[in-house]
């Protein structure tokens, strides 16, 4: 599925913007390789599929925010939030920016030892033979309207996209402006770009998973209606063009068109969040670069209505109504307590309304139970819905399973 939005490419543009190498803020190439599947949820860079992880960085002062492969696969740049780039595996380091900060993303050049880097301004710079086309950095009436977010290269390396939170597109060399959302209202800003194979198309992904598709890039489905637990970070395209993966902060993958799944890092707890996916050239898997620096993720404990408006986590009583007690959940023990589900065994109490409800005596059962339905509320998160099932399909009154919608707050 495409979308057209307002067209805001740059022409004319020229600016002079020979890269000046600084102090480089890390050099550092891992002389051990860690195979996909075996490194640590600890590492500052996850490899998946057929990538090879060949080391990350461990302390740093500023957030890695960007991860390019070689062309060989063999190897990779990290990128720094300051500016600064660090090679592993056979990259080399040709320079940065370091110190110059509000550096947002970097791409390699296709052939060759080279890579161009951006800033949230649009400026542009570029390293080791890779070819400089331009920025929108101070440009007048090119200049974005919001933070530059991305840089993609062009399949023969003549040239390359940048993308806006907004959803623009600025289009240098021989990359082709095929459309973009500037000027389109968005339900959540642009965070990151990819191209396909050939160059005639590309995707832009928001941080609710949303993703828009131009040229010949096919749309392979989102995550756009669906609540997230953490925020996509960035978008890869694998090597055939038809499929790509949406990566999300908390180290989720999602898998789209012919892209396969590889794995993921959500179940892992990682001690920084991700915030940069990239592929490996033959489209047989992929890397996470987290930020290494940041505050440690908090799991998420969602509450439920325990009875009568009192929220609570993992609660040995749910009263499932407040006028008469009349139903309860209790002897609640938990297996399981996600950001998502909850999972547990105890008692489902009930009145048997013989004679009659007011007046009747109550019976038990064993239950199993899970609480599903996670929403955001004024308290948090909280459970919205129960869902019980008896262990003796013959009782009460031959229903076997019953979903009940919980009170939550506003």
């Amino acid at each position: 599925m495409g979308y057209n939005g307002a067209v805001r490419r740059p022409s004319a543009i020229g600016v002079s913007a020979a890269a000046t190498i600084l102090l480089v803020f890390g050099l550092l190439v891992a002389p051990s390789v860690a195979p996909a599947g075996a490194q640590s949820p600890n590492a500052s860079v996850l490899a998946f599929g057929d990538a090879v992880g060949y080391g990350g960085p461990s302390t740093l002062d500023a957030p890695v925010v960007g991860i390019a492969p070689t062309p060989s696969g063999h190897g990779y740049w990290v990128l720094g939030s300051d500016g600064g780039i660090m090679a592993y595996g056979d990259a080399l380091f040709e320079g940065s920016t370091a110190g110059r900060g509000n550096a947002v993303s970097v791409a390699a050049s296709p052939v060759g030892q080279g890579y161009v880097m951006t800033g949230e301004g649009g400026y542009v710079t570029a390293y080791g033979g890779a070819p400089l086309f331009g920025g929108v950095y101070g440009l007048a009436n090119v200049s974005p309207v919001a933070p530059v977010v991305a840089i993609v290269e062009t399949p023969d390396g003549g040239g390359y996209w940048l993308a806006s939170a907004d959803g623009g597109v600025f289009a240098f060399g021989d990359a082709r402006f095929l459309g973009s959302m500037g000027g389109t209202p968005l339900n959540a800003p642009v965070v990151g770009m990819a191209a396909t194979p050939d160059g005639n198309g590309y995707w832009l992904v928001a941080s609710d998973g949303g993703v828009f598709a131009f040229g010949d890039a096919g749309f392979h489905g989102s995550e756009g209606a669906t609540t997230l637990d953490s925020p996509v970070v960035g978008i890869a395209s694998d090597k055939t063009g038809n499929g790509y993966w949406l990566a999300a902060g908390d180290g989720g993958v999602f898998a789209f068109g012919g892209a396969p799944f590889e794995g993921s890092a959500n179940a892992s707890r990682l001690p920084h969040p991700v915030t940069a996916i990239t592929a490996t050239p033959d489209g047989g898997g992929y890397w996470l670069a987290t930020s290494v620096v940041g505050p440690t993720p908090v799991p998420v404990q969602p509450m439920i209505d325990a009875g009568c408006y009192t929220p609570a986590v993992q609660p040995a009583t749910i009263v499932l109504a407040c006028a008469d007690y009349g139903s309860i959940l209790e002897n609640l023990q938990w297996s399981s307590w996600t950001p998502t589900e909850a999972t547990g065994t105890g008692t489902y109490s009930y009145k048997t309304c013989v004679p009659f409800c007011a007046a009747s005596g109550s019976a038990s059962v064993p239950a199993s139970v899970t609480l599903s339905g996670a929403v955001s509320t004024s308290l948090g998160v909280e459970f919205s819905r129960a869902t019980w099932t008896f262990v003796d399909p013959a009782a009460p009154r031959n229903h076997v399973t019953e979903t009940e919608t919980l009170s939550t707050n506003p």
